[in-house]
């Protein structure tokens, strides 16, 4: 897994529109460009913006620039290439009087800026370098709270940054001349700490070690400051004398590496899904855009209803896979290798709760049957991994889907397996105990429900024919017995019109549980509602009660399993679909 982030890692580097910033470096909004002359003087301020679209109006904001960058100690302390107007004029704006002035603080973050830029700056072979040694060593701030240049930029000084340019050359700023690259990259790998050298356990040379690592920050549920995915802090797990992460033999320069790739996809949220409590991270391992696969995989997975997919490729890709068939992805290489990573904050530590690995055009197939399991028609739409977990949900307590089951599920779907047994008997346990409530328009035995049996069924090989719509001529007792039920429930409310509880209300769980206990009573009861209704609708009625009796085989049986109460859902689903679907058309003529 660190090895395959380490290679993400050289991957961002090289994708055109990933915005990662490598380690030792940050990115900055800058406002203003420095120009100087080639004797360090000022030539001329220049705003340094984009204009971009927001809403229907266009704003003017500062551009990005990538800086040399090391985390700034408590207090002044200068940065290579500093773009903060305090260091690099070491004067401060006087709001009361709108003007410029000096301070105790603001002289000494010059002189520090000073200090460390020339000794940077100084074997650099760059007019440009050269110049801005001249700007620092002949500037002296005291001197030049009346700077006319300075000056025009008025209150917005106090929250300038700046780039520094050379007169004729304003468009190559010198935090990205290649000379300062180099040297700021040098300067990274010089071994602060090199005490301690081993062979790295994902590089396998011979490098300094990283006695610590650094954290994972913004994952939910982790502490503020960040969280470690390697860490000893206990003498029991060291050995061999070495102390700390030393025992994971991990050199620092891998632990940037692949830290930094972890912490750009935890904060990039095209990469970041939530599923319960786990924080789930998917990447594409390609040296060009991830954004085709990205997209595919999230509305593979996570389509949310107000998803509305314009591409008409996408659309193509999403109508072949409720189909069952295997989309061609002609934008997206189908043997590119693709991760799922799935973590859980533990206290101050990351734990590990997905990890897998597969080409994406295996993935795809595997979301394609999925997706064909889970459907009873092609125009189904798609559901998502959230709209699952709430038909696992009771609608009294909306109380959460165990979070194990959900990281269960999404192995099964990422690699084709049966789906966990919990999904089935979850889902089967809600459809008997939640009630209807029409008035909220929720119902036990809901479509997102019975597709969720008919898929776990289909996934188990209980059942191998094609369960997509009503089957009048399956012998499966469990399935006629779920229709049975569907028309003694039908003929109830035809009879009565409305009633406090419907059988549905008082029998449906042991009816799916202990058929033989309930149906005999039922079918007495049925007779009595069957008196009450008219010729036709009484003769057709008792038709089907006898057809589909004819289709159970022995008697009713004494129990159900699970995998039967299944069936016994999916049928009461499905002839209720058909019994009401038919009563419509029949209205309409």
């Amino acid at each position: 897994m660190l090895r395959a982030l380490c290679e993400y890692y050289d991957c961002l580097r090289s994708q055109p529109d990933s915005g990662f910033v490598k380690e030792g470096y940050s990115k900055v909004i800058v406002n203003y460009n420095l120009v100087l002359r080639a004797d360090g003087t000022i030539k001329t301020i220049l705003p340094y913006v984009r204009d971009i679209v927001v809403g229907k109006k266009i704003k003017t904001v500062g551009k990005e620039e990538i800086f040399p960058f090391r985390n700034s100690k408590p207090g002044i302390a200068a940065e290579t290439i500093d773009h903060r107007e305090k260091y690099i004029f070491g004067l401060e704006w006087d709001s009361e009087n709108n003007t410029l002035r000096t301070t105790a603080n603001s002289v000494k973050a010059f002189e520090i800026c000073r200090e460390v830029n020339s000794a940077f700056l100084s074997n650099v072979d760059s007019p440009l370098a050269q110049a801005y040694v001249a700007f620092m060593k002949s500037w002296v701030p005291e001197k030049e709270t009346q700077n006319a240049e300075l000056l025009k930029l008025g209150k917005e000084y106090a929250s300038a940054k700046f780039v520094i340019t050379l007169e004729g050359e304003e468009s190559r700023p010198l935090n990205r001349l290649a000379q300062v690259c180099v040297k700021w990259d040098g300067q990274l790998s010089l071994d602060d700490n090199g005490d301690v050298f081993g062979q790295d356990a994902i590089s396998g040379q011979y490098l300094p070690l990283a006695r610590t690592h650094d954290k994972i920050t913004g994952v939910r549920g982790g502490q503020a400051s960040g969280v470690n995915l390697v860490c000893f802090n206990n003498t029991a797990f060291e050995s061999y004398g070495r102390t700390q992460s030393y025992n994971g033999s991990i050199s620092r320069k891998s632990m940037k590496m692949y830290t930094a790739a972890l912490n750009f996809l935890v904060s990039s949220p095209v990469h970041r899904q939530m599923i319960g409590d786990m924080t789930l991270l998917y990447w594409a391992n390609t040296r060009s855009s991830e954004k085709p696969y990205l997209d595919l995989l999230t509305f593979s997975l996570f389509p949310s209803p107000s998803d509305e997919v314009n591409d008409e490729t996408l659309d193509s890709i999403f109508r072949k896979m409720r189909e069952g068939q295997t989309p061609d992805m002609n934008f997206a290489e189908s043997s590119t290798d693709f991760y799922i990573l799935g973590v859980k904050p533990n206290v101050s530590r990351l734990s590990v709760k997905i990890y897998e690995k597969s080409s994406f055009g295996s993935l795809m197939a595997n979301i394609a049957k999925h997706c064909n399991d889970l459907s009873f028609t092609a125009n189904d739409r798609q559901l998502s991994m959230w709209e699952i977990d709430r038909a696992l949900q009771s609608p009294v307590t909306n109380e959460s889907s165990d979070p194990a089951l959900q990281a269960k599920l999404l192995i099964s779907i990422i690699k084709g397996l049966p789906y966990p047994q919990t999904l089935l008997n979850t889902v089967v346990r809600r459809c008997r105990t939640d009630r209807d409530n029409a008035k909220n328009k929720f119902y036990s035995v809901s479509s997102t429900r019975a597709r969720i049996i008919k898929a776990c069924l289909i996934r188990k090989k209980y059942i191998t024919e094609v369960y997509n719509m009503l089957q009048e001529n399956s012998t499966d007792t469990a399935y006629n017995l779920g229709r049975l039920f569907a028309v003694l429930e039908k003929v109830q409310t035809d009879a009565l019109k409305s009633v406090n509880a419907s059988i549905k209300d008082k029998f449906f769980s042991s009816a799916c549980a202990t058929p033989y206990l309930v149906f005999p009573r039922l079918l007495k009861l049925a007779q009595a509602h069957l008196s009450k209704l008219g010729d036709g609708a009484r003769i057709y009625s008792d038709k089907l009660i006898q057809s589909i009796i004819s289709n159970i085989n022995n008697a009713f049986p004494k129990a159900l399993n699970m995998e039967e109460q299944g069936m016994f859902i999916l049928g009461y689903y499905q002839q209720k679909q058909s019994l009401y679907t038919k009563n419509s058309k029949g209205d309409e003529e």
